[in-house]
């Protein structure tokens, strides 16, 4: 055994430890497949309002098509910022494996820097989740505004 370096029972234990991040990985990675769909539908409308636009749409459509398309933007700022924080998130949670690895490999068991970086993690999940809701809010506001004329 390499001095300094830990035994085989200490990596093995390390390995479980690290199996639990990847649980949030995982998670993250559903989030984010969630969030990119968000943000392709709000890409998409935001084209499909500003064609209208262009189209040279009579006085009263002109201003409901530029709520909307205020709204679109709205939300793409919101989804854009989701998007960062989760991937922020993942980043944080493969630096917090890496910390628990090295500190454990070198026997420094007493490291704080994993659980600030799993804790990081997880409150840049937290409000990630939180912008996703304010998202959804918006994105019915949006429809709200899209359907109005037809009461």
């Amino acid at each position: 055994m390499i001095p300094g370096i830990a035994d085989n029972e200490t990596i093995a234990h390390l390995i479980q430890v690290a199996i639990a991040p990847v649980f949030l990985l995982n998670g993250l990675g559903i989030l984010l497949n969630v969030f990119t769909g968000r943000l392709a539908r709000v890409v998409d409308r935001m084209r499909k309002v500003a064609a209208q636009l262009r189209a040279d749409p009579d006085d009263a459509d002109i201003r409901q098509l530029r709520r909307e398309l205020a709204l679109q933007r709205l939300r793409l700022h919101i989804v854009n910022a989701a998007i960062a924080l989760a991937a922020l998130s993942a980043f944080l949670t493969c630096c917090a494996i890496l910390a628990l690895f090295v500190g454990g490999l070198s026997r420094d068991t007493q490291s704080v820097l994993p659980l600030a970086l799993f804790a990081a993690a997880v409150a840049a999940v937290i409000v990630g989740l939180a912008l996703f809701i304010w998202e959804v809010r918006v994105s019915g506001r949006a429809l709200a505004a899209e359907t109005e004329d037809l009461k």
